[in-house]
């Protein structure tokens, strides 16, 4: 959050996959069967709703729910 003279804005983000601006974006780069860490690719960062959707498609799906920590 951001704070200017009392008035408190949510900073957002851009989804990489619909464009939509978003208060939270995430990015699953390794999981089992899945590693992005060891190739070259282009970072991108996706809304809750295209991480739900990219990880339907993947085979080996992860839990993306937020949890706390």
């Amino acid at each position: 959050m951001l704070s200017w003279l009392g008035v408190t804005q949510a900073r957002l983000f851009k989804c990489d996959f619909c464009g939509r601006e978003v208060p939270r974006v995430r990015r699953i780069a390794l999981d089992r069967g899945y590693d992005r860490l060891g190739q070259r690719h282009a970072v991108r960062y996706a809304c809750d709703a295209c991480s739900r959707s990219k990880e339907a498609e993947r085979v080996h799906p992860v839990d993306a729910s937020p949890k706390p920590l």
